[in-house]
């Protein structure tokens, strides 16, 4: 059985979502927060970033493994489409700046917030009603080093 997981591209022109059927873990060297490096290859070199871009860059580099295990999840508007047997969400875009008079823009490098979505799955939360918080972010250049250091209790 796997770990699933919900990863969000996002940035301010695109809201991408993934679905990764196993490995879904931020943890250890096939984790998603160490598989993420495997993309850069293939996505602009950081710190320009395009969550269309960097989902394919994703698609590419997880593809590769096989059939199965990732796919296009559709473009969620907010938490009302992860999936119910997802254990992890990961969402990826530049860091917000909000402005005065009017709404939030997206620069700098990309990060990683890194939400366990085991109470919203196993106590059937209302994802619709209740907003989950994150339990880290990181970087988007570190998050390979952040998965294989990562400590959850």
């Amino acid at each position: 059985m796997g770990t699933r997981s919900n990863l969000i591209i996002t940035d301010d022109h695109n809201r991408l979502q993934l679905y990764r059927h196993w490995d879904g873990y931020p943890d250890s060297e096939t984790g998603v927060l160490a598989d993420l490096e495997n993309a850069f290859p293939y996505a602009w070199p950081l710190p320009r970033f395009e969550a269309d871009d960097f989902t394919a860059a994703i698609i590419r580099a997880w593809k590769g493994k096989g059939g199965g295990n990732i796919y296009i999840d559709g473009s969620p508007k907010g938490w009302e489409k992860i999936h119910g047997d997802v254990e992890w969400v990961y969402v990826i875009q530049p860091r917000a700046e909000s402005k005065k008079n009017g709404p939030s823009i997206f620069t700098g490098e990309p990060e990683v917030a890194v939400y366990d979505w085991h109470h919203f799955w196993f106590d059937k939360a209302d994802p619709e009603k209740t907003r989950p918080k994150p339990l880290s972010k990181v970087n988007l250049s570190q998050a390979k080093e952040a998965g294989l250091g990562w400590t959850f209790s």
